[in-house]
């Protein structure tokens, strides 16, 4: 956790670290992996509705937890934005990180890639490759 912010890391210590590396394609590992993902979601969720910063709902969309759906929002001016949000989840993952999709977005920034998909080479990627 060094060189990150101090609420950065307040935040990550509130968090259950994951200590199962696999993924889809490591069986009984991954479940387990799964399973500390849920947790880790649902303390971090918990942690964001204490502190009034709720601003996600996600769900695995297929018993193998391959594929998530969801809403994500985001308040403006006192005025509700709301997206749909999916991804996939690689099989290389832990390795590769997901590819986070907002297809109402798509086309409507430069931060977006065809189908919605998040640059992620600049603004997702140097976070995510501190922690997988």
């Amino acid at each position: 956790m060094e060189g990150w912010d101090p609420n950065t890391k307040s935040t990550l210590t509130q968090i259950p670290l994951l200590t199962v590396k696999a993924g889809p394609r490591d069986g009984g590992a991954w479940t387990q992996r799964l399973k500390e993902e849920y947790k880790a979601m649902i303390a971090y969720t918990q942690m964001n509705k204490s502190n009034d910063n709720d601003w996600f709902r996600i769900s695995a969309a297929n018993p193998e937890g391959t594929r998530w759906t969801g809403k994500c929002w985001y308040v403006h001016n006192l005025l509700k934005y709301e997206f749909d949000l999916q991804f996939d989840i690689p099989v290389t993952y832990p390795a590769t990180a997901p590819e986070i999709e907002l297809p109402q977005l798509d086309g409507k920034t430069q931060k977006m890639y065809r189908g919605g998909k998040i640059c992620l080479t600049v603004h997702f990627k140097p976070l995510w490759a501190k922690n997988w």
